[in-house]
């Protein structure tokens, strides 16, 4: 039930972004996400100028299956590797040119931008407990939790808990003491 929640969270910020629509694997569709302060920033609002940043193996990196997703790294050897998503998305941005592009796979959803002709990563979602950051932290688990894992060096706006690392972020949605949402997210 949880998992549903999330999932129609984020197909709802989808949706409201710039003229949406949504297919299943192969076509198109444009989304588009916003950043605002105290929530969850979009794959959208991270590359809004400048060159992509060089995947950093010193940020934070989530890994499915044994294949690591850094963030900013180019991402069609990643998702050939991932295999065929459950559905895919796609919206021209609204804050630069090109395209946003959402990859949909049963426990985690993969973000990409796109400069000049190239996808790079620029966020994954994790949306059940079946999936686990690196440092062995999932959905529904205690703030103390993550605190074990990652310290006390973080910012908190509004149930936001933000790790910085690199170029990259680990964010925790932590609500009545129990992790609600998990995000990596490239930054500029």
């Amino acid at each position: 039930m949880k998992k549903a929640s999330i999932g129609l969270i984020a197909l709802l910020l989808v949706l409201s972004g710039c003229g949406n629509k949504m297919t299943e694997e192969g076509s198109a569709s444009p989304s588009a996400l916003t950043q605002t302060e105290g929530t969850a920033a979009s794959p959208a609002s991270t590359q809004a100028s400048g060159t992509p940043e060089q995947a950093s193996s010193d940020g934070y990196v989530f890994e499915a299956n044994g294949i690591p997703i850094p963030m900013h790294a180019e991402a069609a050897p990643i998702l050939k590797q991932l295999g065929k998503p459950q559905s895919y998305f796609e919206s021209q941005a609204c804050a630069f040119p090109g395209l946003n592009k959402i990859y949909q796979y049963s426990s985690f959803d993969v973000y990409a931008y796109e400069k000049d002709g190239v996808d790079y990563i620029a966020s994954v979602i994790l949306f059940d407990d079946t999936v686990a950051t690196k440092e062995g932290v999932t959905l529904f688990n205690k703030k103390s939790d993550v605190i074990k894992a990652y310290g006390d060096k973080f910012t908190n706006n509004l149930n936001l808990y933000v790790y910085d690392q690199g170029k990259s972020q680990l964010r925790f949605v932590i609500e009545n003491d129990q992790v609600t949402s998990i995000e990596y997210l490239a930054k500029i």
